[in-house]
């Protein structure tokens, strides 16, 4: 079950926490208080997860599946993807490795405003959210959605606390010189700074890996991949970095494929 913000957004109460029979609260807010035509505004979903129970990334999973957001919007507006936060490495007996979130999950959706659209007023979005919460068994959830937006051709004010913190919680690009990295035949490398715990996460799109379990976390990581017609890779996933005080930082990673070299022949 869920609970969805009739308004911008959802204050919880007591009696509106997660727990075994409802595992799931969501609410649903903006970055600023009002829609601007011709400008973006974005919509902050706030999945609050009961305690031990999880919901699943949107990258790669051994289980479950990700939660999923269906909105029917007005005439010329557009929604953007969803942008996420890191998960955990969630591993289960019988060596199934999913990728998931405890406690909170805060996803973005930008929204782009058309330039024709009314200027007063307010105009409402519709939809559907849906979701897979477990713990030791999955109950699936879904529930509707109508959400209100004013609208104001008023300068937009500073954005919402909510919205900067999530903002500032999503995988940054990954810095040049962070991490040392290349192929080493069907291995690809990574090493970064002294004293770090290093995960990588991959995406939908990322390479065959032969053992992410055991390749996928450590001070360093030598990732192993199939060989799919002399190929291998590419790496896309995100990568946490972990420093000795316990402070983890998120980047998003893309390396192309990498071709290996035939072996010779004998004579």
């Amino acid at each position: 079950m869920a609970v969805i913000a009739p308004t911008l957004t959802l204050t919880g109460c007591e009696s509106n926490k997660p727990d075994d029979e409802n595992q799931v609260i969501i609410s649903v807010s903006t970055d600023f208080e009002a829609a601007t035509p011709g400008q973006s505004i974005t919509l902050v979903w706030n999945f609050s997860v009961a305690p031990d129970w999880h919901l699943y990334w949107l990258g790669r999973n051994d289980s479950g599946f990700a939660p999923k957001i269906d909105l029917i919007l007005p005439p010329g507006w557009i929604a953007g993807p969803l942008q996420w936060p890191a998960p955990e490495r969630h591993l289960s007996e019988g060596d199934i490795l999913d990728h998931v979130y405890y406690h909170e999950l805060v996803l973005l959706q930008n929204i782009e405003v058309p330039v024709d659209a009314a200027s007063s007023g307010a105009v409402t979005l519709t939809g559907n959210v849906e979701w897979l919460a477990c713990k030791e068994s999955c109950v699936p959830g879904k529930t509707p959605i109508s959400l209100e937006i004013p609208l104001s051709d008023s300068p937009n004010g500073p954005r919402s606390a909510q919205s900067t913190a999530a903002f500032t919680n999503l995988p940054q690009p990954l810095p040049n010189g962070l991490l040392d990295t290349r192929w080493e035949g069907q291995n690809f490398l990574i090493q970064g700074p002294a004293d770090v715990i290093l995960e990588f996460m991959p995406t939908v799109a990322c390479g065959e890996l032969v053992n992410i379990i055991r390749d996928g976390q450590g001070p360093e990581l030598a990732l192993q991949f199939q060989v799919e017609e002399g190929m291998v890779g590419p790496v896309q996933g995100l990568i946490t970095i972990t420093n000795k005080q316990g402070e983890t930082r998120a980047y998003a990673v893309d390396f192309p494929t990498n071709r290996l070299n035939p072996e010779p022949s004998g004579g």
